[in-house]
């Protein structure tokens, strides 16, 4: 059943409510860390069913943002690569205060009765004043050991525990530290350099090293009471030319049990009352960085080279699904009632369904997501290395079609648009997420057979001729006709004439467009061009996720179109959808000729009803 207007704006005006008088997250009462507890156990329950894939607004860093963002009273804090630690508005995104530190800040904070501690990677601990900004106290651990594997992007988090922090530093030291005067009370020497998020397990501190090791210690004394030892830990990485040994997951635990992952490829789960091992889980070699998200049975997590995000049962260890993803998943998952979220190194941040791991949606940054994704109230919060945090807002779960998606691509044809590999930069994205990629030769056979249930997207922004001879009996037309779905990133390719044969542009076409798509752009000359103006997404349009603005030629009156998606500075139609017999569509939207963003708009436009 398809949802109608109203009851759209039903679902946004109870999300509006929800956001000033609901609590997505635990850390509103004055105290948070990493994964709002000190067993980093995470299930953001809300009281609501939304899935978080649009854009409400960015804040831009001005450096890759790494670090997991803490939500607490109102405000979200985080750091930068550059050395820049924010306290931003949680609504707005607006600067509240700004501290900066000179050094790499890719740790998570905490904060605690008015104080907010985190740590950069010159080894130091920071208390600041939690409205103000102003340093309270700061904490010089000892000097780094060398770590010639790297691939350290990560750093031990602060974790609380009553009025003391725990953490890790690459002088190989767990550390307990007072909260109010940083004054040390305890440390530990592993046997290598601690980047592992420490838990807290009733009186055991829990945390792995870089060498293999994994231990539990007495919270009190700092005292060693067992260590359990991986896979990789007697390998001899010079031989192997890659770290296969180095924990830097932080462990979670539930129910008795500690699950974390380590660069040997394993995910293990231990007993937490005495260290001896449950299962484990062979990822084959790709190593586990992203920290574990745990509910119920299911325990999720993300691996590296083997480019999957992996449920498994969380009392035996068995497979209960897996979802391949483009690249890498370095970031941890957030479970939020059924759904999971999992950033990719290829700048998408993934909502998957924890049951069966299908794909729901996606949102696409710029950048390899290596921060993990929060949850407080209506909004959703990521960072990126394209240098943003993102708020992301959600909505009610919408139907999606069957389609079978198509991405046309002829890398010998005239650029009609796309310029310095756009075009194959959009192909590639769109393979990845499980478009069929057809050429020239097999474009036509397409279209032609059975054409009810397919979407093809251009991202050659060309129509070859034998598509399009014919006017309204041509075979582009045929297939709209037939509830087919055609999407174009750029000019109408319809208004150009083009020597196949020499592949090159060869004048303007005489109403071809009209005879074809029933669309009227008015005189057949540059005139129908009308200059490069900007278009701006309305509501609809940011639903599907286009960007906020585009710059391009052809507006159209609106009345001649379906569905409008974005008007020009004219008022004209800019992005649109244009429907035709049996739910056949046409789509206009934009991409950047040479940049193209936002790329999960495709992928949304392609699998949503058009409404």
């Amino acid at each position: 059943m398809h949802q109608t207007n109203a009851m759209r704006n039903l679902s946004f005006f109870i999300t509006a409510i929800l956001f000033f008088y609901s609590c997505g997250t635990k850390t509103g009462t004055g105290a948070g860390m990493f994964r709002d507890n000190n067993s980093h156990k995470t299930e953001a329950a809300t009281s609501y069913d939304l899935v978080y894939d649009t854009k409400a607004w960015r804040f831009d860093a001005g450096a890759p943002v790494r670090s997991t963002a803490l939500i607490n009273n109102g405000a979200i804090y985080f750091g930068n690569t550059k050395g820049d630690f924010f306290a931003l508005d949680k609504k707005t995104g607006e600067v509240i205060w700004q501290y900066y530190t000179g050094y790499a800040i890719n740790s998570s904070a905490a904060c605690q009765d008015g104080t907010v501690y985190f740590s950069d990677n010159e080894q130091t601990l920071y208390a600041l004043d939690e409205n103000s900004g102003e340093l309270k106290w700061k904490f010089r651990m000892g000097e780094k050991i060398a770590y010639p594997w790297r691939f350290d992007y990560y750093f031990s988090s602060p974790t609380l525990y009553e009025d003391k922090i725990i953490i890790g530093g690459d002088d190989g030291n767990l550390y307990m530290i007072e909260q109010k005067t940083g004054k040390e009370g305890w440390k530990f020497k592993s046997k290598g350099l601690v980047r592992s998020t420490a838990s807290v397990n009733k009186e055991d501190v829990l945390f792995g090293d870089t060498e293999g090791n994994f231990y539990a210690l007495d919270i009190k004394t700092g005292k060693e009471k067992w260590h359990y030892k991986i896979t990789g830990e007697p390998l001899k990485l010079d031989t192997l030319g890659f770290d296969r040994k180095a924990i830097l997951a932080a462990p979670v635990v539930s129910n008795d049990k500690i699950i974390f992952g380590a660069r040997d490829g394993f995910l293990y789960c231990l007993d937490a009352n005495n260290g001896k091992l449950n299962w484990t889980m062979d990822h084959e070699v790709s190593w586990i960085i992203s920290t574990v998200a745990v509910k119920d049975s299911f325990v999720v997590t993300g691996t590296s080279d083997g480019r999957f995000v992996q449920a498994v049962n969380v009392n035996t260890g068995k497979e209960i699904w897996k979802q391949h993803t483009p690249l890498a998943t370095w970031s941890s998952p957030l479970i939020n009632n059924d759904k999971v979220y999992e950033g990719c190194y290829d700048g998408q941040l993934f909502c998957l369904d924890l049951k069966t791991g299908k794909r729901i949606s996606q949102f696409t940054t710029n950048g390899i997501i290596y921060s993990s994704p929060v949850i407080s109230d209506s909004l959703l919060y990521i960072g990126s290395d394209d240098g943003g945090l993102y708020a992301l807002r959600g909505h009610a779960p919408v139907k999606q079609n069957d389609r079978i998606q198509f991405v046309y691509h002829d890398a010998d044809m005239v650029k009609l648009f796309f310029r310095n590999g756009a075009d194959v930069r959009i192909k590639n994205y769109l393979q990845a997420n499980g478009f069929k990629m057809i050429g020239s030769d097999t474009l036509s056979t397409v279209m032609s057979d059975s054409s009810s249930n397919k979407v093809i997207v251009f991202a050659t922004n060309y129509f070859p001729k034998r598509i399009i001879e014919g006017g309204n009996n041509s075979l582009l037309r045929k297939f709209l006709d037939a509830g087919g779905r055609i999407i174009i990133l750029g000019n109408d390719p319809l208004f150009f004439n083009v020597d196949e044969a020499k592949k090159q542009m060869n004048g303007l076409a005489s109403r071809r467009i009209d005879s074809v798509l029933g669309l009227n752009y008015g005189p057949t000359d540059t005139r129908a061009f009308g200059g490069l103006f900007s278009g701006f997404a309305n509501e609809k349009g940011k639903w599907f996720g286009l960007p906020d603005f585009w710059v391009s030629n052809f507006g159209i009156d609106k009345r001649q179109v379906d569905i409008v998606l974005g008007e020009n500075e004219n008022g004209q139609a800019s992005a649109f959808v244009k429907k035709y017999k049996n739910g056949g569509a046409f789509v206009q939207i934009w991409m950047h000729s040479e940049l193209p963003v936002n790329l999960d708009a495709i992928i949304k436009l392609s699998e949503r009803e058009l409404e």
